[in-house]
C-alpha cells in the first residue's frame, strides 16, 4: 500500500505528547473542517511558519468510474482543467499561477483526480477563485479540445506503445483485472481517446466535478475566518450533482475482484533488449487489516540493497536480475502484491519462474526475522517524521485517507494497525500470499 507519510504534524503552537500509548497518539492534527450546503468538503490547517500556501483538490474520480467508449476520460478532463474557464479564460490559468510566484500540477489515477497549487499567502483569493470557476464553468473550448486530443494521444504513446515497463504495467492489470475498471488504462483506450467526443467528456464533466464530489484542501499561511468567507462565497453557490452518489453506489467491491483461478503467463513483444517482468498476486483494498502485514512484507523482501530478492537474484556470483524490486499496492476497491525487475539476457523464462515461487516460500519461512520486522517499523518512522515540514506534504496526505477513507482521521487507525502487525502476521500473510494463483508478465524483443 501507498502511504505517503508527509503527517505535518503541527507541533508548532502544540504540546508534546509525552509516552503516547500508540504511534498515531504521538500526531496531532489541527485539521479545521467545513461543510458547504451544497456537499463540498473542505479541510483547513493553519500554519503561519511561512508566508506560503498550499491548496489541492480531490475530485473522487479516475479510471474506475470510466465505461467502455470513453476510456480515458478523467485524464483526458485533467488536461483540460488547465485550458480556461468562464473567467479565467483560454490559456490564463497557469501563466496566472505561475506569474503570482506559484506552481501547479494535477494528477489522474485509478481512484481519483488531483490538482494542487503552492503559492504565497497574498494568492488565496485568486486561486480559490480559480478553483471555484472551473469547478463550475469549464469551457471545454472545441479547438483546445482537438489539439488536446493529440496531446493525449501521444502521451499514451509514451506511456504505453513506446516504454517497456509501461506496456509491461499495463498488461499486468489488463490480465489481473480482466473484466473489471481496474483492467482499463487510466489514460484510455486509442480507440476511445480518438473517437470521444466534446459532448461526452462535458456530460462526465458535469456529473463528476461537483461540490458533493469533491475534497479542498488548504493548509499554510492564512487566516481561517477570511479563508472560509472566502470558501463559501466561490464555492457556495455551485450546484451539486444529482447523480454522483448513485455512480459511485453502483461501484460495488465484488466487480474489481480478480477473475483469475489459476496461474497466467504472458510474453509480449516489446523493445526491451533484457526481459523486463511482474509477478503479482491478488490481495486486499486500502485499509484492509492483512494488507499492512503485506506493506511490511514487500519491505522485506524487495526494497534495498539487503532485501531477500536483491540477495537472491542480484548479488549473487552469476547473478539473474541485474534490478529487482517487491512492492504491495492497494486501490480503492482491491489490490495487489507484486515483484518485479530485470533479468538478465538469456535466463530462461520458466526456470526463473519456478525458482522465484521456490523463493517465495523461502523468503516466508527464512527472512521474516524480528530484526527485519523492526528495521521495517524504523524506516516508516523516519518517512513518518521526514515529512513533517510541507503543506503539500500534509494536504496531500489528508486529502488522500478522506478521499479513500471518506475520513482524514483513518491515519489513526492506520497508523495503530502498523504498529501491532507481528512477526506471525508477516508470516502468516506471506504464506497466505504465496498460495494464490499468479500472473507473470514478460515483454521484451525475443518473444520466448
Amino acid at each position: 500500500m501507498k502511504f505517503y507519510f508527509m503527517l505535518f504534524a503541527l507541533l508548532f503552537g502544540c504540546a508534546s505528547v509525552k509516552s503516547p500509548k500508540t504511534l498515531s497518539g504521538s500526531i496531532k492534527l489541527d485539521v479545521k473542517e467545513l461543510k458547504l450546503s451544497n456537499g463540498l468538503t473542505v479541510l483547513m490547517v493553519p500554519n503561519h511558519k511561512l508566508p506560503i500556501f498550499s491548496v489541492q483538490t480531490f475530485y473522487k474520480v479516475g479510471g474506475k468510474n470510466e465505461v467502455p467508449g470513453i476510456t480515458g476520460a478523467s485524464h483526458f478532463l485533467e488536461h483540460m482543467m488547465f485550458k480556461g474557464a468562464k473567467k479565467y479564460g483560454k490559456n490564463t490559468i497557469d501563466f496566472i499561477i505561475e506569474g503570482s510566484g506559484g506552481s501547479t500540477n494535477a494528477y489522474t489515477t485509478n481512484d481519483q483526480t488531483v490538482y494542487y497549487e503552492n503559492l504565497p499567502s497574498s494568492e488565496l483569493e485568486k486561486i480559490l477563485d480559480i478553483e471555484a470557476d472551473r469547478m463550475e464553468n469549464l469551457l471545454l473550448d472545441p479547438d483546445d479540445f482537438s489539439k488536446e486530443r493529440q496531446v493525449v494521444l501521444e502521451e499514451r504513446k509514451m506511456r504505453y506503445e513506446n516504454s517497456p515497463r509501461g506496456q509491461l504495467y499495463l498488461e499486468l492489470m489488463q490480465e489481473l483485472y480482466s473484466g473489471t475498471p481496474y483492467g482499463r488504462s487510466v489514460i484510455g483506450d486509442i480507440s476511445d481517446l480518438k473517437s470521444v467526443s466534446r459532448d461526452q467528456i462535458f456530460t462526465y464533466f458535469k456529473k463528476y466535478y461537483a461540490p458533493n464530489n469533491a475534497i479542498l484542501i488548504l493548509v499554510g499561511d492564512f487566516d481561517l475566518e477570511k479563508a472560509k468567507n472566502i470558501i463559501e462565497e466561490k464555492f457556495g453557490k455551485i450546484p451539486s450533482s444529482p447523480t454522483v452518489e448513485g455512480a459511485h453506489a453502483s461501484l460495488t467491491d465484488e466487480m474489481f475482484e480478480p477473475k483469475i483461478k489459476k496461474d497466467l503467463i504472458v510474453a509480449k513483444k516489446g523493445e526491451s533488449p533484457s526481459p523486463l517482468f511482474m509477478f503479482a498476486y491478488p490481495t486486499y483494498k486500502a485499509g484492509h487489516p492483512k494488507g499492512y502485514a503485506l506493506d511490511i512484507l514487500a519491505s522485506i523482501i524487495g526494497s534495498g540493497k539487503s532485501s531477500s530478492l536483491v540477495n537472491q537474484y542480484v548479488l549473487v556470483d552469476k547473478p539473474i536480475s541485474t534490478s529487482i524490486y517487491a512492492a504491495h499496492q492497494s486501490l480503492e476497491k482491491s489490490g495487489f502484491f507484486f515483484i518485479g525487475g530485470e533479468l538478465v539476457k538469456g535466463v530462461k523464462l520458466k526456470e526463473f519462474r519456478e525458482s522465484l515461487k521456490k523463493s517465495m516460500q523461502s523468503f516466508c519461512e527464512r527472512d521474516i526475522t524480528p530484526t527485519n520486522l523492526q528495521k521495517v517499523k524504523n524506516n516508516y518512522l523516519s518517512s513518518l517524521y521526514s515529512g513533517l515540514d510541507t503543506n503539500a506534504g500534509l494536504a496531500s496526505f489528508l486529502g488522500e485517507r478522506h478521499s479513500i477513507f471518506g475520513d482524514w482521521k483513518f491515519y489513526k487507525e492506520e497508523l495503530d494497525l502498523y504498529e501491532s502487525v507481528t512477526l506471525d502476521d508477516v508470516k502468516n500473510s506471506c504464506l497466505e500470499l504465496i498460495s494464490k494463483p499468479t500472473v507473470f508478465v514478460t515483454v521484451w524483443n525475443e518473444n520466448k
